[in-house]
C-alpha cells in the first residue's frame, strides 16, 4: 500500500476574503471539468472485465483524518488517483485537489456473495492512503481511478467539518446510493436491494419465485436475464465494494445540481452523509437548517428520530427531491467495519429489533407514514415529465416569480413525485400550504396499472416555528443548478424566497 503523507497541491488556494463564507471563498479557486469520468476521452470502466475500479474506506471523513482507497486493476497497467471537490467553480463543476503518484496495478480478489442475504462484499487491500488536509473545505468529493490504458472509474465521499456550526447542513443520501448499487453488473454476481441475476437460460416471460415466496417476472437485457425487483435481490448491501461501472451512483446528478446552485450562491454550508445522521456525527441541532439535496429513500429509525427531534426543537428541514424516507432500513457493520444497509421490504425480517418495511406500513393506520415529517409522500413515478402546476401563488414562496394559480412549469414533475395522501399521518403543523397541484399519469408496473396522481410541493410550519419544505419531484434541483436547458428562473426565485425565510 502506498501512502502519501503530504498530498501535493495541484493549485494553490486563493486567499480568503473577509465577509465571504468559506464556500464562496473556495469557489473563487480555479476549477475544471477533468473530474468527469469521460474527461479527455477516457473510457468508463465496466464491471466484470478486469477494468480499474475502487472504493473508499469510509463514506465521510473530517479534515485531518485518513482515507484509504481499495483499487483493483489489471497487472499490466499502472494508475493514478485524483481527488476533486465538486462545487460551482465558475460553472466548471469541480476542482482538482490532489493527485497520487503512479501506482502499480494488480487484480484484487473477486467479490463474494453471502448466501443468506445476497450481500456482495469485496476484501480488497488498500492501494493508497490520503491524509485529508486540515484546510480542505467541507464538501462532496470524488476520487477518480485512472489507468494507463485509458479507463476510469470513481467513488464519492464527503469531507465533514466537525469543528464548526454552519448555517446549513447538506445531507447526502449515501444509504440510498448503496441500496441501488448493482455492483458487479456482470450478469452473475451483482446484487442491490432491488435486483439480482438468474441464469440466462430462463425465458424472459417466465415467472420466477423469490426468496420471500412471491412470484415476479424476469425481463431480459442483452446477453442475460435480469430479474425485476425481488427475485435474487440482496436483503443487505455493503459499502465494501465499488459503485457499479463508472462509479457514479444512481441519481447522483440531483445532488450535483443542488450543490452547483447552493455553492454558486455562496451559502454557509457544511456536508455530511445519511450514515453520519444515523451515527450522530451529524447533529441537526448545530445548524439553522438541514438540507436533503437528493433522493434519500432509505432511513433508519435513528435518522428519523434525529430529524423529528430537530423539527420539534426549531431546526428547519428542506427536502429538494422526492420519495424520501420511504423504506425503513437497518444500518449495521460488516467485515472490516464497513457499513451495511438492510431492508427486507415485503419479506419476513428475521431481526428481533423491528421490521424493515415501508414507513407508511410500519404501524396500523399509517401513523408512521413519511408525510408526518415531510408534509407529503411518494405517490408515483411519472410516465413522462409533466408540468408543475402552481398553487397558492400569493404565498410568500412564489413572491416575485410573476406566477399565477394554475400556471404550468413545463417538465418539472419527473423521475418520482410526492403528494398529500389521504388516510395517512399528517404533519404536526400550525399551517401547511400546497404550492403546486400537478396531475400526472404514473408509469405502469408489473403489479400497478398506470393511473392519475397529483404531485404537491409543500411547506409547513411546525409548532416549534421550524419550517419543513418538500419539493416533491426529481425535477427541482436540475431546475436550480442543472444544465442550462433545464434551469427554471421561477423555481430559482422561489427557492431564493425559501432560503430567505429559513434564514430570517
Amino acid at each position: 500500500m502506498a501512502t502519501w503523507p503530504i498530498p501535493p497541491r495541484i493549485r494553490p488556494s486563493r486567499p480568503v476574503v473577509p465577509g465571504l463564507t468559506r464556500i464562496a471563498a473556495e469557489n473563487r479557486n480555479a476549477g475544471g471539468s477533468d473530474w468527469h469520468p469521460k474527461a479527455g476521452g477516457l473510457r468508463p470502466s465496466q464491471d466484470g472485465l478486469g477494468h480499474i475500479q475502487g472504493y473508499a474506506s469510509a463514506s465521510s471523513v473530517t479534515s485531518g483524518e485518513q482515507l484509504s482507497f481499495h483499487v483493483s486493476a489489471a497487472a499490466s497497467v499502472d494508475f493514478t488517483i485524483e481527488v476533486h471537490r465538486l462545487g460551482y467553480y465558475g460553472g466548471a463543476g469541480g476542482r482538482l485537489m490532489v493527485r497520487s503518484p503512479r501506482l502499480p496495478g494488480h487484480p484484487q480478489p473477486a467479490p463474494v456473495v453471502e448466501a443468506a442475504t445476497g450481500t456482495v462484499q469485496c476484501s480488497w487491500l488498500p492501494s493508497w492512503t490520503l491524509n485529508v488536509p486540515r484546510d480542505w473545505v467541507s464538501g462532496l468529493y470524488l476520487a477518480s481511478f485512472t489507468s494507463s490504458d485509458g479507463r476510469r472509474s470513481c467513488t464519492p465521499f464527503v469531507v465533514r467539518d466537525d469543528r464548526r456550526d454552519s448555517e446549513f447542513l447538506v445531507v447526502l443520501p449515501f444509504t440510498t446510493y448503496q441500496a441501488y448499487n448493482q455492483f458487479p453488473m456482470d450478469g452473475r454476481l451483482g446484487r442491490s436491494l432491488y435486483y439480482g441475476y438468474v441464469p440466462s437460460a430462463h425465458d424472459p416471460s417466465v415467472r420466477l419465485p423469490d426468496l420471500d415466496g412471491a412470484v415476479h417476472s424476469a425481463i431480459r437485457i442483452p446477453g442475460q436475464t435480469y430479474c425485476l425487483h425481488f427475485p435474487a435481490r440482496a436483503r443487505t448491501v455493503s459499502f465494501a465494494r465499488p459503485y457499479a461501472r463508472n462509479g457514479i451512483p444512481r441519481q447522483f446528478v440531483l445532488d450535483q445540481s443542488f450543490i452547483a446552485w447552493a455553492e454558486a450562491k455562496g451559502l454557509d454550508l457544511s456536508y455530511a452523509t445519511s450514515l453520519d445522521l444515523h451515527e450522530g456525527r451529524a447533529d441537526p441541532g448545530r445548524h439553522r437548517t438541514v438540507m436533503f439535496s437528493g433522493h434519500d429513500e432509505y432511513w433508519s429509525s435513528q435518522m428519523r428520530d434525529r430529524a423529528d427531534r430537530a423539527v420539534r426543537a426549531g431546526t428547519h428541514l428542506a427536502f429538494f427531491a422526492a420519495n424520501n424516507i420511504y423504506w425503513k432500513a437497518r444500518i449495521g457493520s460488516g467485515p472490516g467495519g464497513f457499513p451495511t444497509v438492510t431492508c427486507y421490504k415485503h419479506g419476513p425480517d428475521p431481526a428481533p429489533d423491528g421490521r424493515t418495511v415501508q414507513w407508511r406500513s410500519l404501524q396500523p393506520g399509517g401513523v408512521a407514514a413519511e408525510q408526518g415529517l415531510l408534509g407529503t409522500q411518494f405517490t408515483g413515478i411519472p410516465h413522462k415529465p409533466a408540468p408543475l402546476v402552481v398553487g397558492n401563488a400569493r404565498h410568500w414562496f412564489w413572491a416575485g416569480t410573476g406566477l399565477a394559480d394554475y400556471d404550468r412549469l413545463s417538465g418539472l414533475v419527473r423521475g418520482e413525485a410526492d403528494g398529500l395522501m389521504k388516510g395517512m399521518a399528517r404533519a404536526a403543523a400550525t399551517d401547511q400550504t400546497l404550492l403546486s397541484g400537478s396531475p400526472f399519469r404514473s408509469l405502469k408496473t408489473e403489479d400497478v396499472p398506470s393511473m392519475m396522481h397529483a404531485q404537491n410541493t409543500s411547506v409547513y410550519r411546525s409548532p416549534s416555528g421550524a419550517w419543513v419544505f418538500n419539493a416533491g419531484t426529481f425535477g427541482w434541483t436540475p431546475a436550480l443548478g442543472g444544465p442550462a436547458g433545464m434551469q427554471n428562473p421561477s423555481i430559482r426565485r422561489a427557492t431564493d424566497n425559501l432560503i430567505a425565510r429559513l434564514r430570517a
